[in-house]
């Protein structure tokens, strides 16, 4: 693989319930050795692993996830609605996950979500400090006012800007600039139409990743841009073309 790296959005989000276990799970044992999955802060101050604010759409539960406390969210499934053989998966906690790919993963990317409070955020760069994964752990954020206050509680973690839109880049690769181990990470449909993006980034060293990357030809022309990690759902169809690079 060289130095392309290939990352189970949300564990293997195609092949398994994203954000939970077992959709980690699926993503290191298909060979993925980078995952990604997202952070919200139940009503106790708990960090969970889900993308979504509300529970509606990967729960049998319904309202905010900020609403209930980790012991409700502990009883929901966040497995059936993806296919009934996974039913029973709940919702993980960070330190559920953080300890699933300890030792086998050997990077992660939490996304921490924009609903969080200076002191979530804390508590969240705390649980990750304490872990075994400290030294693998970039997290990122499309609010990157989250990922000031991580610099200010740890001066030396990894952190990564999201960039949604083009208008955004500028002002991104900027704040990359200042931050000594900062990466970007791209919206690939934005890096595909203005490769020239990454091509500046990597120039003034800073890494660039991509996300959602499903599908082997858009690796190409990314790659052939300067991109080196692939975010995508079909890890298996990633890792493939990957291991033909």
């Amino acid at each position: 693989m060289g130095d392309i790296e290939i990352i189970g959005h949300r564990g293997y989000a195609a092949r398994a319930p994203e954000n939970t276990l077992m959709s980690l799970e699926a993503a290191l044992t298909a060979g993925a050795r980078a995952v990604e999955f997202d952070v919200h802060v139940a009503s106790c101050g708990t960090p969970v692993i889900i993308h979504d604010d509300v529970l509606d759409r990967t729960t049998d539960g319904s309202g905010p996830v900020s609403g209930q406390t980790v012991e409700q969210l502990r009883t929901l499934d966040a497995g059936s609605w993806f296919d009934p053989e996974f039913a029973g998966e709940r919702i993980p906690t960070l330190a559920d996950a953080l300890d699933r790919v300890a030792g086998r993963a050997l990077h992660i990317y939490p996304e921490v979500k924009e609903i969080c409070e200076p002191s979530d955020v804390d508590r969240i760069v705390r649980i990750v400090r304490d872990s075994t994964m400290s030294d693998r752990t970039t997290f990122i954020s499309i609010d990157w006012s989250i990922l000031e206050r991580i610099r200010a509680v740890d001066a030396a973690v990894r952190i990564g800007f999201i960039v949604v839109t083009a208008d955004l880049f500028d002002q991104a690769l900027s704040l990359a600039l200042a931050d000594r181990v900062a990466v970007l990470d791209l919206s690939h449909e934005i890096a595909l139409d203005d490769p020239s993006m990454v091509r500046r980034a990597k120039d003034e060293g800073v890494d660039v990743v991509t996300w959602t990357v499903n599908e082997p030809d858009e690796a190409i022309r990314l790659r052939q841009a300067g991109v080196t990690g692939f975010t995508t759902d079909h890890v298996d169809r990633l890792l493939t073309w990957a291991g033909q690079d």
